[in-house]
């Protein structure tokens, strides 16, 4: 039963909300993983955002056959979408021997916010991103997205390795873009 509704939800193209959500998630905390010849994203939170879990969830429950779980030995909430011939076209634009930007890549305000939720904090009066495992090359990318979207970001190192902030001065921007897709339980992140 389950392999046939499978098969189905492969036949169904991705929709272009479900590849910003995909995206987003890249940018941020979700992961790729093989799905027998497709790639399926995971979604793993802790549990005290299981609203937020739920709130992905609602966005790519076209490609989903199971509801979130809860994994009680890690504390969390995690579903995963069905292996798509759509995420492996995604995967290959993705990975290529490690995780980089796709040049074609657009930063909308969907994707934005959710890499916000999964890797952004408050920083004083703006926000920054944690962006530890990017490229120095794919930060100057990400510098010049924010740029096309008229915000300002540096580019500077903490203890744990690179963040970008977003200036004050364009901390207005950003939020007008973001905060009509914050889930509740992530609002703490906004100063």
């Amino acid at each position: 039963m389950q392999s046939k509704l499978a098969n189905l939800l492969k036949s169904y193209s991705l929709l272009n909300e479900e590849i910003g959500v995909i995206n987003g998630c890249l940018l941020g905390d979700g992961t790729l993983s093989s799905s027998g010849k497709n790639f399926r994203l995971r979604i793993e939170h802790s549990k005290i955002h299981k609203e937020y879990v739920w709130w992905k969830y609602l966005k790519l429950k076209r490609i989903c056959i199971n509801s979130p779980q809860e994994v009680k030995i890690h504390n969390s909430i995690r579903f995963g979408t069905i292996g798509h011939p759509d995420i492996n076209l995604l995967r290959k634009k993705w990975y290529a021997g490690r995780k980089k930007l796709p040049k074609d890549l657009k930063l909308d305000s969907l994707s934005l916010a959710i890499w916000f939720m999964d890797d952004g904090c408050k920083h004083r009066d703006t926000v920054d991103f944690s962006v530890h495992n990017y490229s120095l090359k794919d930060l100057k990318r990400l510098q010049k997205l924010f740029k096309e979207k008229e915000i300002d970001t540096t580019i500077n190192s903490d203890s744990k390795g690179n963040r970008l902030y977003i200036k004050k001065d364009s901390y207005s921007v950003f939020k007008e873009l973001v905060k009509p897709y914050i889930v509740k339980c992530m609002a703490y992140k906004l100063p």
